[in-house]
């Protein structure tokens, strides 16, 4: 059976190793994208899918993990709950915060052999802070994790689980 893009492509930002719910998190993204995101191949010149699914296998990672349930087992509402704005807070404090999730679960950010960590250096990169391009409604903006989890939870891929 032919592996879609979609599937090759996440294969290679899950990384080699990692902890096991770090692969059923992967496996679980996989499986409720499916072929919703399937036209993926030229598609996400701007890294939009590759984002929001590497977001959305860490959020059901940091889910599984602190909950201490199969990721299989993260309902919807878990992840809002992990994007949703605190009072006071920004999109960065966000970030912040999911860093911090994974700093308590033992992971180093800076340590290059740790694919979860690998992976959330790209997840935490803050597109264009200043906004300088606000009159282009294409432009990416904020941290890549919550752009791009945001864009497969979304109204055109209609994510549901």
């Amino acid at each position: 059976m032919q592996m879609t893009t979609l599937e090759e492509r996440s294969q290679e930002w899950q990384g080699e190793g990692g902890p096991t719910e770090w692969a059923q998190a992967w496996d679980r993204a996989r499986e409720l994208i499916g072929t919703r995101l399937d036209y993926f191949n030229e598609q996400d010149s701007d890294g939009s899918t590759a984002d929001g699914a590497a977001a959305l296998a860490t959020g059901l990672y940091i889910i599984a993990r602190v909950q201490r349930v199969e990721p299989a087992a993260v309902p919807r509402q878990a992840i809002d709950d992990l994007i949703d704005r605190r009072p006071g807070e920004t999109d960065q404090d966000i970030a912040r915060r999911w860093e911090a999730h994974l700093e308590n679960l033992g992971h180093t950010i800076g340590d290059a052999d740790d694919p979860v960590s690998f992976r959330w250096r790209a997840l935490r990169v803050d597109h264009d802070p200043d906004d300088r391009f606000w009159e282009d409604t294409t432009f990416r903006r904020g941290p890549a994790v919550l752009e791009g989890l945001r864009y497969v939870l979304g109204q055109h891929v209609a994510l549901t689980f």
